[in-house]
Parts: C-alpha cells; structure tokens; sequence
C-alpha cells in the first residue's frame, strides 16, 4: 500500500480546541480537520478531497502566552476589532464589544509525521501542490508556521506488534480491546452547513503516548507501518 509522507515541524503552535474560551487550550496534535484544511489550501481546493489521515508528532513543552481577545456582547452587532496600538491621535471605542487578556497555550518545537492515503491520482496532486505552493504554510492559527522537511512515497507493511515512535491518534472504531490506554478526544473531520452553522462530523479517537507497544490483537483492522519505524493508523 503506497501513501503520501510528510514530515513536518512548528516552532510553536496552538491547535485550539472548540469552546475553550476562558483560556486558550491546544489539543496535543493537529486535529484531522486542521490537516484536511492545510491539505485543502494547498490544493487550492473548493471542494472536499477525499483522502484518510494518520496524525503522529510530539513536542518538547507546552508554554504559556498572553493573547488579546475580543467579545461581542450583541450578536446583531457589525463592529469589528481595530488594532491602534502604535497610532496617536485616534480615538476608537466599541458599544457592543469588549476586550480582555487570555491565557494561551502553546506548543513548542512540534514535530509532526503525517500519512496521507487515498487514490494514486489525488496523491500525485498533493505531491506536486506542496512543491509547486506559493505561499507559507501554516497549521493551527495563521501564525504558526510550517517548516516542511520531507514530503515522499512510502509503502506500508502490515505487522502483529509495534512500538508507537511518536504520539498519535487512532480511532476508536478500530480498537478491539479496553486494554489500550490514552486520552479521549472526538476530532472533527467534516462538516455540513445547518441554518448558517457548520455541523461538524466528530472522530472519536484515542491519543496514545509514544512509546505505547501494540499488538494486533488489540484492533479490528492490521497495523500499518512504514519501514522507518512509524506505525500507521488512519481514521
């Protein structure tokens, strides 16, 4: 089985989870709609792509930030923040909207592998999109930045144990057994648009600590792995 390899790293980067509004949490890897979005926008895409994920990476700490933000107290409202820090002479104040300082979790020097499985056409568009991209990447907020390290090929082997080289997520429709230990999350994938709201299609998924030994009795579907050493799980 071929599929498409990235390797990947952020100096910083705070991958927000919904509705985390007193203080600014980051889950501890890129959710799957943070990379299909990446994916997407490199594609130039305006449709939806299909193609599967298997997200894995760690970080060497979690650091603490100030970050301005701002609320609407009226949903009607059609103001919006103005940045005038710097600026002398002008005067702006907001009736509806208020400002105030947030916590901000960050993480710090992020190295992320991410398998990418679909199609042997749309792969090849993937490939040739992430060399022929004219922009900068960025994956969680606008400023976190991507430095992309490798971008290849790999065929993937099928095995009975593994230990898990990096963190990672694996869905929990593949896990056979209660044995495996990690912490919950449901990720969003996809969404629809209800009433001028997306309606996200969730992922419940396990995140695994590296290090975890595996055994194929443990799931409903084969261990993936790459002859580097990385296991495979896709969603």
């Amino acid at each position: 089985m071929q599929v498409l390899r990235l390797k990947m790293f952020q100096e910083t980067a705070c991958y927000t989870k919904p509705f985390a509004l007193k203080v600014g949490e980051t889950y501890p890897l890129p959710p799957y709609s943070t990379v299909k979005g990446m994916i997407h926008e490199v594609l130039k895409a305006n449709e939806l792509i299909p193609f599967r994920l298997s997200i894995q990476g760690d970080y060497e700490t979690r650091v603490v930030d100030y970050k301005k933000s701002y609320f609407i107290k009226d949903r009607k409202s059609k103001e919006f923040p103005i940045i005038l820090d710097g600026l002398s002479g002008i005067d702006y104040s907001y009736t509806s909207m208020t400002a105030m300082p947030l916590y901000m979790h960050l993480l710090y020097n992020v190295q992320l592998v991410i398998h990418i499985a679909a199609e042997d056409e749309i792969l090849q568009k993937i490939y040739k999109a992430f060399y022929s991209y004219d922009g900068h990447i960025s994956l969680g907020r606008h400023e976190d930045l991507v430095r992309m390290d490798e971008i290849r090929f790999i065929e993937l082997i099928t095995v009975d144990e593994s230990d898990l080289a990096h963190s990672m997520y694996i869905p929990k429709k593949i896990i056979a057994e209660d044995d495996l230990t990690g912490i919950p999350y449901r990720l969003n994938w996809t969404y629809t648009i209800k009433k001028g709201v997306r309606d996200w299609v969730k992922i419940p998924t396990l995140y695994v600590a590296q290090g975890e030994k595996i055994y194929s009795e443990l799931f409903y579907e084969p261990i993936h792995f790459d002859k580097e050493g990385y296991t495979v799980f896709f969603n």
